[in-house]
């Protein structure tokens, strides 16, 4: 627990102004950018093939389609991953500017090479490989831009209203919906139900757990259900690595309330019973609170 405490300590004093929100993401853009060049994280591609597959099962994903990643991150991985299987337009959005391009390229190399670990037909495995030979050859992310047909854009405004009403097919995230500020969620949820087509769906695999685990593993992965608003702002939230603690059921409200028909696919979850839940989290359903990733699949 000491670790977990003095780990929310340093990423509140991060969080105390801009300057010191751009000194950490200075840092972990230098100290991820080195891991991010020695290779593909070992889940990345299984986490990728299995959101695709059930994007693919829904029939939400063709050739052709228009498509939106949010949370793009530092290598593109997501839109990468399905880019190399359809043709499709795809808009890249991001709050900043983290791209790498040397662990993009590193990514897309060790992509190629382990197309036959993934659940691809031979007929997609055989265009990926010849999409990124191609895209391996690129010097810089704006020439792989220009040959897969990705729009790379900074900021959720200005992002969102570059898109006509009903334009798009799929919007999709990995790993991202967690740290979208819980006050600004409506609003998001109306503008995706805006740019999509009648039809068109959002396809996200969503990480409800407890971030601060990540510096100390002794700790219970949904940590955080100990605390009520008041105790968890005071001592433990933060701007940097800013989680909302918004759980599947609520998630699935809020975007049933937006006017999508939703489903949801619990992924992993974990023992939650030696935690004293706040109260807060108590009125939510008990099936819901040990979940600590799941996949939301909501249509127009």
């Amino acid at each position: 627990m000491l670790r977990y405490i003095m780990a929310a300590q340093a990423l509140r004093a991060f969080s105390i102004n801009g300057t010191t929100k751009r000194l950490y993401r200075a840092i972990g853009n230098r100290v991820g950018g080195r891991a991010r060049t020695q290779g593909l994280p070992s889940h990345y591609l299984s986490r990728a093939d299995d959101n695709l597959s059930r994007l693919e099962a829904a029939g939400g994903i063709r050739d052709g389609m228009k498509v939106m990643e949010i949370g793009t991150g530092w290598a593109h991985w997501e839109a990468l991953f399905v880019r190399s299987f359809y043709e499709v337009e795809a808009k890249l959005m991001d709050v900043w500017d983290n791209r790498q391009f040397g662990g993009f390229h590193r990514f897309a190399t060790e992509l190629l090479a382990k197309l036959d670990e993934t659940k691809r037909t031979e007929q997609q495995k055989e265009r990926a490989r010849e999409t990124l030979s191609r895209v391996i050859q690129c010097q810089s992310f704006p020439e792989v831009y220009d040959l897969l047909g990705f729009d790379y854009v900074i900021g959720v405004d200005e992002a969102y209203s570059s898109v006509p009403d009903g334009t798009l097919d799929v919007i999709f995230s990995s790993d991202v919906l967690e740290h979208v500020p819980a006050s600004a969620v409506p609003d998001m949820l109306t503008q995706h139900y805006r740019m999509l087509k009648t039809g068109g769906v959002c396809s996200h695999q969503v990480v409800p757990s407890d971030h601060l685990c990540i510096y100390d593993k002794a700790v219970n992965n949904k940590n955080y259900l100990r605390y009520g608003d008041k105790s968890w702002n005071l001592f433990f939230a933060n701007d940097v690595q800013y989680i909302n603690r918004l759980q599947m059921s609520e998630w699935t409200g809020m975007y049933a309330a937006a006017g999508f028909s939703v489903d949801s696919t619990v992924v992993a979850r974990v023992d939650i019973s030696d935690l004293n839940i706040a109260s807060k989290f108590r009125q939510l359903p008990d099936t819901d609170l040990p979940v600590t990733v799941f996949h939301l699949l909501a249509r127009k």
